[in-house]
């Protein structure tokens, strides 16, 4: 895990001009779907590789009606989720940089970078939202049965959704970018959602929605999940996060410095060798 990639990590690859400005909001997705849809939809199929143990055990969990091995199975599916999707939002977040490379040496690098730290992110994560479908099953099928679980119920059960996938919008680009305690990414994300609010609380509805569309319109909504899944939510949810991180923590800065550094060392080397040819 890191914020600074290797310079071996990277091959040249398409980009855009050092001193273009970028564009925001809606131009900017475009931009980024046109310059980078293919390297970010094959991420999202590695990605979906990635979720399908979990998925499926969670599933006969469910089958199950057992709340107890849902969430076994979650933990034990989010050791290979979450590198995976680690992988996939180094991959939307150099997009985001406007970094060059290939999609396939940046993905491998970062999912063997990312692959430990990502790990225990990864059964947070997977047994959160295996506990929220579960929450939102059981009160719409009480609801179907005739039974009514009341007001606060349903209030715990949105509070619940709102509240830790505006904690995630911030927490899993920081696992991908930064080198630090997990207990620390996950005070920086707090802080992040309460002085972003606005901006926290648009990447959760976004996330909500897509994925509740995912799940309702299943089996198609695997097919969905094929074909936008991870990568259309990521971006999304990044593009509208991005720009907080980068102010806080001075991203891209630092990574400019790391640039220079390595340039001025090749350089040194270079001229150091040339005499004794």
């Amino acid at each position: 895990m890191g914020l600074f990639p290797s310079s071996k990590d990277f091959k040249d690859g398409p980009g855009v001009e050092k001193d273009s400005p970028r564009k925001t909001g809606v131009g900017r997705f475009f931009e980024l779907v046109g310059r980078d849809m293919s390297g970010m939809f094959l991420a999202n199929l590695l990605t979906c590789l990635g979720f399908l143990p979990v998925i499926c055990l969670v599933y006969i969990g469910f089958l199950m009606n057992n709340l107890t091995v849902m969430v076994i199975s979650a933990i034990v599916g989010g050791i290979l989720a979450g590198p995976a999707l680690a992988g996939m939002y180094d991959t939307v977040l150099r997009a985001l940089r406007d970094e060059a490379g290939y999609w396939w040496v940046t993905y491998r690098k970062a999912f063997k970078r990312n692959f430990k730290a990502s790990i225990l992110p990864g059964i947070l994560y997977c047994c959160i939202v295996t506990v929220q479908i579960f929450l939102v099953y059981f009160c719409f099928n009480m609801l179907y049965c005739g039974t009514n679980v009341g007001l606060p119920m349903w209030v715990a059960t949105v509070l619940n959704l709102v509240l830790f996938h505006m904690l995630f919008s911030y927490m899993w680009p920081q696992v991908v970018l930064l080198d630090q305690p997990f207990t620390l990414t996950l005070k920086n994300s707090l802080n992040c959602m309460i002085a972003f609010l606005p901006h926290a609380l648009a990447s959760s509805i976004v996330t909500i929605l897509f994925w509740g569309v995912v799940i309702l319109c299943m089996p198609l909504g695997i097919l969905l999940m094929l074909v936008f899944g991870f990568w259309f939510q990521t971006e999304v949810c990044c593009q509208i996060v991005y720009g907080d991180l980068n102010r806080v923590f001075h991203i891209e800065e630092k990574i400019q410095k790391l640039h220079d550094k390595e340039y001025a060392e090749s350089r040194e080397e270079g001229s150091g060798s040339g005499p004794e040819e």
